[in-house]
């Protein structure tokens, strides 16, 4: 099944602390997902949104994580997700369906294989076992 993003968790965005601190104008901004991504799909989208493929230097690498059916971006802006980090989590998102896309076929082949192996296994006993004979 294909992920995609279909927009921003208006009522989850946070509200930034602006206490003067170091990051305290960041805020969280979650994103809503088509459904619930498969444990593969979130560590393949972790794995793209910490080493992706194209970025800028706003990029922040760790900055998400997936939670439910949410991709949640922890400490940046609504201007940098618009300006910086939204092609960036398309692409992850795009490698994160390309790669559990990948890995269910490679499983597929696999079962595949192994359902060969036992048919072919299963028709050998059965005719070495009606070549023996007990008379």
């Amino acid at each position: 099944m294909e992920i995609k993003l279909l927009g921003i968790d208006k009522d989850g965005v946070t509200h930034p602390r602006n206490d003067g601190t170091r990051g305290s104008a960041l805020y969280t901004v979650p994103f809503r997902l088509s459904a619930g991504p498969s444990a593969m799909w979130s560590k393949l989208f972790i794995e793209a949104w910490n080493h992706p493929q194209s970025f800028t230097t706003m990029h922040r690498p760790g900055i998400a994580s997936v939670q439910g059916d949410r991709v949640v971006l922890n400490g940046t802006t609504l201007e940098e997700v618009e300006k910086y980090h939204l092609p960036v989590l398309k692409a992850a998102v795009a490698r994160a369906n390309e790669g559990e896309h990948a890995y269910e076929e490679e499983a597929a082949a696999r079962k595949a294989q192994s359902e060969r192996e036992t048919e072919d296994f299963r028709k050998q006993v059965d005719e070495a076992a009606d070549r023996i004979k007990f008379d």
